[in-house]
């Protein structure tokens, strides 16, 4: 019989620390997070597109055509008591071009 020369050496297990586990507590709850905000996008887009949220934004946008609309939608973040609210806007982007 031949035997497995590759095979893993077995090694003793470690505890993990509590600043291991908290690491991995805090890297947990981000998933679940990110996982909640998928799970409810498409019902807080239908909740919004029933509401007139998306009507007044554009009044606003219309009657202060010099401010930036992510400074309204900022402004409108502290007005509802969003702490810590920051509103950017990406560059879009470019496309890769196509090999001839």
């Amino acid at each position: 019989m031949a035997t497995n020369t590759t095979a893993a050496k077995k090694t003793t297990r470690k505890k993990k620390t509590a600043a291991e586990l908290k690491a991995e507590l805090e890297a947990a709850k981000k998933r679940v997070a990110n996982l909640e905000a998928k799970a409810y996008e498409g019902e807080l887009a239908e909740a919004i597109a029933a509401s007139t949220i998306v009507s007044q934004f554009n009044e606003i946008k219309a009657r202060y055509k010099d401010i930036a609309p992510t400074n309204i939608l900022q402004a409108i973040g502290k007005a509802a008591k969003i702490p810590r609210v920051v509103v950017t806007q990406s560059e879009p982007q470019k496309r890769a071009k196509k090999a001839k």
